[in-house]
């Protein structure tokens, strides 16, 4: 009898979730910190708010997009807002390569004769889909390996509805998809040179063989059948805010309107900073025509500016020395002017930064480098901040 209460215990404790410690459970002398974020609130209408609380309260079926710069590309905030939701069940979209310095911990890929291009590169005039990257090969053969990561994504699900987005310039077979139960697809172009998007069934992990060197993939929405818990990021070092005007419009708005998010972040505004002068006018209305575009295709969706960090800019050809960027407040103000403009709600990192000691005790206590980077422990420190203000302005409704 002892043995068979012992299996028992066993398989319990195999069908329960380990609970994987997040940032502030490890470094709780941050508790403070987390206390002074502020989440703005410029949204008049008050549906989408409850809509987003009830489904919030049941921790069930959340959808968050996160669109930006460095900040984002690293995957640190995004992640840590995944390991506090802790339910995170499947991937969203992903990019069809990481390049380079660029990271999602959601996949890991492996590949072969495959370049990796992405529309901050000026020297490519090329239409690119949502996110702005592009993998094609360079020679024949070619593969994309790719593979869920289990201790991110949480699911005894291994089948996951896959778009894959895709392009080809011939009529020709494009791609060969393979999953992991030996099914094989042939992925092959309806329309040549125009971005389009095939839906499969596919158990992962997956494997995608280039039948032509002249096709293209430009990214993967990887899904649940039901109940999607996900926060996925569109991250690229070095763009500005409107880097979405080099992404191919009609694909585009295909994308964005494939499923809807009840949480779209909004974190540029570095780059845009780094500069002396900046077209505020410009700025501004980049922003709206995107936030049109956004609301259009995700109508219940809430719209979070996230401003950027303190934008330190080196002094001179020095590498040590370091000023703020006299176009910082500008672009910071035009965002938030965005903000209460669109109805939208706005997160101020840099006041967060502030008001918990300032850029120099972010830098003492191993949160951030002197430039205008954070380190990965001031990004998911600023997860935390984001999530207690949200959860604070949601417990007002």
């Amino acid at each position: 009898m002892k043995y068979k209460i012992l299996h028992c215990f066993i398989i319990a404790l195999s069908c329960v979730y380990v609970h994987a410690m997040n940032f502030l459970e490890q470094n709780p002398q941050y508790q403070s910190y987390v206390k002074q974020a502020k989440l703005y609130n410029y949204i008049q209408d008050s549906k989408a708010i409850k809509h987003l609380k009830r489904k919030w309260n049941k921790k069930k079926d959340i959808r968050i997009r996160i669109f930006g710069d460095s900040h984002i590309a690293g995957d640190f905030i995004s992640n840590e807002l995944r390991t506090i939701l802790g339910n995170i069940n499947a991937v969203g979209f992903a990019y069809p390569l990481m390049p380079p310095y660029h990271q999602t911990l959601m996949l890991d890929y492996k590949s072969e004769n495959f370049d990796v291009l992405d529309s901050r590169k000026k020297q490519y005039d090329i239409p690119y889909p949502m996110g702005g990257v592009i993998a094609l090969p360079n020679t024949l053969p070619a593969f994309i390996q790719i593979s869920i990561n289990p201790k991110q994504i949480h699911t005894d699900e291994t089948l996951f509805t896959t778009y894959i987005v895709f392009k080809n310039s011939e009529p020709t077979p494009a791609f060969l998809v393979e999953d992991s139960k030996q099914k094989k697809y042939v992925i092959q172009t309806s329309q040549m040179q125009h971005w389009e998007i095939m839906q499969l069934s596919l158990s992962f992990p997956i494997t995608i063989h280039a039948m032509n060197d002249k096709a293209m993939l430009g990214g993967y929405f990887i899904y649940q059948r039901k109940d999607n818990n996900i926060v996925e990021h569109l991250g690229i070092n070095g763009v500005r805010s409107d880097i979405w005007l080099k992404w191919d419009n009609a694909i585009l708005q295909e994308e964005l309107g494939l499923f809807d998010y009840d949480i779209i972040i909004l974190c540029y505004g570095s780059n845009d900073a780094m500069f002396n002068t900046i077209n505020k006018e410009k700025f501004i209305a980049n922003y709206h025509s995107f936030i049109t575009m956004l609301k259009e295709k995700n109508p219940n969706a809430l719209i979070v500016f996230m401003s950027p960090p303190p934008v330190l800019v080196p002094v001179g050809s020095s590498k040590n020395r370091y000023q703020l960027s006299p176009t910082f407040h500008v672009v910071k103000e035009a965002m938030r002017k965005v903000a209460q403009t669109e109805h939208a709600l706005f997160f101020d990192i840099d006041e967060f930064i502030t008001s918990t000691g300032g850029k120099t005790t972010w830098i003492k206590h191993g949160l951030s480098k002197k430039d205008v980077h954070l380190l990965p422990s001031g990004y998911k420190l600023i997860a935390h901040g984001f999530y207690y203000s949200l959860q604070n302005f949601l417990d007002s409704y």
